[in-house]
Formats: structure tokens, C-alpha cells, sequence
């Protein structure tokens, strides 16, 4: 009976095809995934930042300058900044030149505030990274700074490092800080150490300690306890946020693939639905893809 039912099928979807076309062969001896009769399981949709400042462990909001109209979003500037748009990305091509202040006593400098603050723990590990070049070819240096702004000692350093930006070109640079004390509302800065400038790309920031240690993996804390539901459906990317707030941002799998410097940054759904929760500044960077 199930081979008739699979032939039947397949004359079915083969009918008034020419020979040019695809014919699908339906194996009933074969199933495939198990479909649990309860469909019990998670759904996940981007809303509430559930995916970036969410699930997804990037700490840094906008890390390729990327948000519409204003491409600082995310970011406080001090000093000399420029924003350019001839980067080494092209679906990301925003990116911020760090030139000297031209004074003694001031710095230039770009801070990103994180979703809704940066959460740091003492003595664990948070790996840095940025694309980066000197601005005029000459050799630079930048300063990264995991600051927590309400310590009330002699510092706001949790944890600082110095990194050489030799490279001519355009080249990714690492670092791994480690905070000396927990802070729950802190931020990552970035200052040009140097007299001579430096252009920066694609800014990111990750806790060490991803969900099966993955590198631009997911937070472990809340992987882990999705995994111990042991859910037999998967809803992904949701429901609304699949068809975007127009037909130019609804969510393209395709994407999310390859190089997530080079992922285009696309609208959230629900940024500026409504008045009473407006956050027009909610985009997918599409790292967890």
C-alpha cells in the first residue's frame, strides 16, 4: 500500500512536466525527522532584542556603524571622529577614522554603551576584535577599555590593553581583557593612543565563554538552558518579524551566511511599530544566523 501511495505520488507531481523538469521521488520507507505528537518546543522571533542583546553573544550594538539614519547609533564620540563609507566591506561599508584631537589634554575616543549597558563578570574573559588600518599609512595604536563608568575609586578601568595598528591595509587585530570587578552597566571605549590616526571596522566584543565555545557563538547561560528543554520543534527566524516592516527589510536566510563582517545589517520589525514601545534604534546585525 505504501508503495502504490508513493507511486501515485510521484505520477502526480510528475503529470504535464516535460522532460526538462524535476521529477521528485517520495520514499515511504525512508521518513524522515521525528515529529513529536505534543509539538512541543521553542519559537523564536526577534522581538525584545531576543537575538542580538540577546541569545546572540555580541555585546557591541551597531559594530559596523551601520544603523539608519544615524550611523553612530549605539556610540558616543569624543575628540575627532569622521564617518566614512569607502570600507573593505561592501554590504557594510560605514566605518570611523580616529584622528588627534590637537590638544594635550584631549582624547579622541568612541564608546559604545551595549544593550541597555554592558554586563561584566570579574576574572572571566571577553575576546575583542576590529578591522582595522592606519589612516595615513604610518603605524597607529589604539587603547580598548572595558570601562565601568559608576566605579567610584581612582579608575574606571576594569580591564585595558593596547593593541599596534601596523598593517598598511585593512587587517583584524584580537585582544582578550579580562575585568578586575563586576560591573553591570559598563561600556566598551576605544581610543586612539597615537598621533597618527587610524580607521575602525566592524567593532565587536564576545564573552569568552560562548555556548559550546564557538566563536561568534551564542551567550552559554541561555543556550544551555534552551537545550535542557529538549524541544522536538524549532521555530526559526518567528512569525512576523519574517516579512519585515516592508518587502526591501523582511528577514532572507541568505543573509545570514558567510562572514558576518560582511552580513548586511537589516531594520528590526518592531523597531518603531509603536509609540509606547519605540526603539528606533533595533537592528539585526544577522550574527546569529
Amino acid at each position: 500500500m505504501k508503495k502504490l501511495i508513493s507511486a501515485l505520488a510521484a505520477a502526480s507531481l510528475t503529470l504535464g512536466m516535460s522532460a526538462a523538469d524535476v521529477t521528485m521521488t517520495l520514499r515511504a520507507d525512508k521518513p524522515g525527522a521525528q515529529i513529536q505528537p505534543t509539538m512541543y518546543g521553542l519559537f523564536f522571533e526577534d522581538i525584545n532584542y531576543a537575538a542580538d542583546g540577546g541569545l546572540y553573544a555580541e555585546m557591541v550594538k551597531n559594530r559596523s556603524f551601520e544603523f539608519t539614519p544615524d550611523h553612530l547609533g549605539g556610540w558616543t564620540a569624543s575628540g575627532k571622529v569622521a564617518l566614512l563609507d569607502d570600507g573593505p566591506f561592501d554590504r557594510n561599508p560605514h566605518y570611523v577614522r580616529l584622528s588627534d584631537p590637537g590638544h594635550r589634554e584631549k582624547r579622541t575616543c568612541i564608546s559604545n554603551e551595549g544593550f541597555f549597558g554592558m554586563h561584566f563578570d570579574g576574572g572571566k574573559e571577553y575576546r575583542f576584535s576590529v578591522w582595522a588600518r592606519p589612516a595615513d599609512g604610518r603605524k597607529s595604536r589604539i587603547k580598548v577599555v572595558l570601562a565601568d563608568p559608576a566605579a567610584g575609586g581612582e579608575t574606571q578601568e576594569l580591564s585595558a590593553t593596547e593593541i599596534d595598528i601596523d598593517n598598511k591595509g585593512w587587517h583584524k587585530y584580537t585582544a582578550t581583557l579580562k575585568p578586575g570587578w563586576s560591573a553591570e552597566n559598563a561600556r566598551l571605549r576605544v581610543f586612539l593612543a597615537s598621533p597618527d590616526g587610524v580607521d575602525l571596522e566592524h567593532v565587536s566584543l564576545f564573552p569568552a565563554d560562548t555556548y559550546k565555545n564557538r566563536e561568534n557563538g551564542l551567550r552559554n547561560d541561555i543556550a544551555t538552558a534552551l537545550e535542557k528543554l529538549h524541544p522536538g520543534v524549532f521555530r526559526f527566524p518567528g512569525g512576523c518579524i519574517v516579512e519585515g516592516t516592508d518587502p526591501e527589510t523582511r528577514y532572507q536566510w541568505k543573509n545570514s551566511v558567510g562572514p558576518v563582517e560582511n552580513r548586511p545589517t537589516n531594520e528590526n520589525r518592531w523597531q518603531s511599530t509603536f509609540t509606547h514601545r519605540f526603539y528606533p534604534d533595533y537592528f539585526q546585525s544577522l550574527g546569529l544566523g
